[in-house]
């Protein structure tokens, strides 16, 4: 298989504009933290959230599950080409790769692009994740401190704020009233 040259994308449209990360871009967060970059994307007119934004991801996948939810129909998805990878080097079963309009907002600075997502059927924790083809054709740039990215719009510099993850608070462990030794929940 012969894969697509790389070719440098330039938008004159938008090439004027200069995409920064401040301090006002942590207000609402609370820092230091490790937190995935994960948002909430309007896919194919669907409102879908707990999607991963993965900067070293090479595809862009949709998880199966989603794409059954979306009602569009098996017969859309498209033979895939190659097979994916996990982060361990074991490959992933493609069911099919589709089409869909992708739109990255916060009204009124959105951008809608179209992305070919993988569709995959593996356990998965989120409904969705964008890889460096829809971020290089959004023109994003992504800051994890921020939990943000930022991207060119014909009226100025859109962006998309990560839901940040709410901290689990372990309680102490209890103790048995006649030995004292810790209890631990199974």
């Amino acid at each position: 298989m012969e894969m697509p040259s790389k070719k440098a994308r330039t938008d004159p449209l938008h090439e004027d504009q200069i995409i920064t990360f401040s301090h006002k871009d942590l207000d609402g967060l609370q820092t230091p933290h490790d937190d995935a970059l994960v948002v909430r994307l309007v896919v194919a007119n669907f409102d879908i959230g707990k999607i991963l934004v993965d900067t070293g991801s090479s595809v862009n996948v949709l998880h199966l599950e989603t794409f059954e939810e979306m009602t569009l129909g098996q017969e859309r998805l498209g033979p895939a080409e190659y097979s994916i990878y996990r982060f361990s080097g074991t490959s992933v079963r493609v069911n099919g790769k589709i089409d869909l309009p992708l739109t990255f907002r916060t009204y009124p600075l959105q951008k809608t692009i179209l992305t070919t997502f993988m569709v995959v059927d593996i356990p998965f924790t989120y409904s969705a994740i964008i890889g460096r083809p829809a971020l290089r054709d959004l023109g994003a740039v992504v800051s994890t401190p921020h939990l943000k990215m930022k991207f060119p719009t014909p009226t100025g510099v859109g962006e998309v704020r990560g839901q940040q993850m709410t901290p689990v608070l372990l309680s102490k462990p209890k103790r048995n009233q006649r030995s004292g030794r810790e209890l631990h929940d199974r």
